[in-house]
């Protein structure tokens, strides 16, 4: 019997372990596993994406032989109904699509107006100048610190920005509403962020699973993190994943599985893996991490993985210390996922310190671009949102996304207003002594193929200082880097 230890959310406190017995999975049977997003199933390949081939080719992709799957979204909760089926329009293979020329887009996201050219589906979308004018100066005001000038603005603006969720068959211009999530999280009486519920538990899981079905954003992170860790990791047997943004922990049975898979075919034992997640303190509801470690325990199961699964309260404004807990086995290899503008972790010099001293093989850093001040944050939300429309998102998905998505990148950004803007993320690992690494040539064309079966034409990738970007028409979505000590 495996035992998954995870700390109780509901005491704070390492010293407070949960044990949950995980019975021994059965030999007899082989089911096809789930993750908390996906339903991995081996019958389809990214891999046969047909393209004009390049010169010199590409090291095979994260699943080669005929293994790397298609992804269906699903809800792995009980509190929730059945997924519906995926659109067909999203899971279309799209094999000629045509990008526009890299060299046509910026070097990289500015904070100058002039780049804030967000492309709309009709041009009668394009709100008017003036006031486009006005919300780029209130985003400008919030960078530089001056909150009290920012909030004038937005009060001003207030009737002529949109209320959220819009109600049916009233659509608004993507940047209105991006605009309209930075009002609601600056103005009374919404202007701090509400304590999480059980209630917004599944709600917040369905407004995932609706993004990962929507865009190809969530499949685009995973992928080329999951590349990256397996580039990194190699055929090390104890594996110890440390993760500051757990969420729903939908980016490690990407992980597991292939791990699972590359065993197998070696006939040898399967590695040994523990997740641990630092949690800040408020930032996620104890039913969300129950939940994370019941699905990645049940899934590492039917993989037949040896698992443990442990969460760390860690607060690095009150402690520069690691948490109670926290090591590393010495012939355990050890990786690190860290994000920046999720919304619910914020990169500081205290978390580097603790991975320093850990030793990782790898540390791969997926940026959202939401913490490098609110007029990047007005320009990421608004293309995501644009991109969503012209996907043909329904009003209840891109609603899902701006309430339990996009608005906590918002709010923890607003939280912050009057403060200097933190450093880049990148720049924050160099300061702390990590090295970028080149992101391999198999995530790139990994990449590459999730866009050719992606409905939309805008998407595209860039590979720009050691990391791989994808991108809206002229706004980056994501990035995706990887470093070690």
């Amino acid at each position: 019997m495996i035992n998954i230890a995870l700390m109780s959310s509901s005491s704070c406190h390492p010293h407070n372990p949960t044990t949950l017995p995980l019975p021994e999975p059965d030999s007899s049977k082989s089911p096809e596993p789930t993750s908390v997003l996906y339903n991995r199933s081996p019958s389809t390949s990214l891999g046969s994406c047909s393209s004009k081939p390049p010169e010199d080719p590409p090291p095979p992709p994260i699943a080669a032989d005929d293994y790397c799957e298609d992804w269906d979204a699903v809800v792995d909760m009980h509190m929730l109904a059945p997924a519906p089926a995926p659109d067909s329009s999203f899971l279309r293979w799209i094999m000629d699509a045509g990008y526009a020329d890299a060299d046509t887009f910026p070097d990289h996201p500015s904070f100058d107006s002039d780049l804030l050219q967000l492309p709309m589906p009709m041009p009668s979308d394009h709100p008017p100048q003036p006031l486009v004018d006005d919300l780029l100066d209130a985003a400008r005001l919030l960078d530089a610190g001056d909150s009290t000038s920012a909030r004038e603005i937005l009060a001003r603006l207030n009737h002529r920005l949109p209320s959220l969720p819009s109600p049916p068959g009233h659509a608004h211009p993507p940047l209105l509403r991006a605009a309209a999530l930075l009002r609601d999280a600056l103005l009374p009486p919404t202007a701090l962020p509400v304590s999480s519920t059980p209630l917004d538990v599944p709600l917040k899981l369905a407004a995932h699973k609706a993004l990962a079905d929507a865009s190809p954003t969530v499949q685009f992170t995973t992928f080329t993190s999951t590349q990256a860790f397996l580039d990194a990791l190699g055929s090390a047997r104890r594996l110890h994943l440390l993760d500051f943004d757990v969420g729903f922990g939908a980016h490690w049975p990407p992980l597991m599985q292939e791990l699972a898979h590359h065993w197998r075919r070696a006939a040898g034992p399967p590695p040994n893996l523990k997740v641990t997640a630092l949690v800040s303190p408020g930032s996620s509801h104890p039913l969300e991490l129950h939940l994370t470690n019941e699905s990645l325990t049940r899934f590492a199961a039917e993989l037949g993985i040896p698992f443990e699964f442990t969460a760390l309260v860690f607060d690095p404004l009150s402690s520069a210390s690691p948490p109670l807990g926290l090591s590393a086995a010495p012939d355990e290899a050890v990786a690190v996922h860290l994000t920046a503008g999720s919304g619910a972790f914020s990169p500081a010099p205290a978390h580097l310190r603790v991975v320093k001293e850990l030793r990782p093989a790898v540390v791969v850093c997926v940026d959202h671009g939401c913490e490098r001040g609110a007029l990047n944050l007005l320009r990421s939300c608004a293309a995501l949102l644009e991109s969503l429309d012209a996907a043909g998102a329904s009003p209840d998905v891109v609603s899902k996304v701006e309430q339990f998505v996009l608005r906590p990148r918002v709010e923890r950004l607003a939280v912050g207003g009057g403060d200097k803007l933190p450093p880049p993320l990148q720049s924050m690992l160099a300061s702390a002594g990590f090295a970028a690494l080149q992101v391999s040539n198999a995530a790139e064309a990994q990449a590459e193929c999730l866009l050719r079966r992606t409905a939309s034409h805008g998407f595209h990738v860039e590979k720009r200082q050691a990391a791989l970007a994808l991108w809206w028409q002229r706004s980056e979505l994501v990035s995706v880097s990887v470093w070690r000590c």
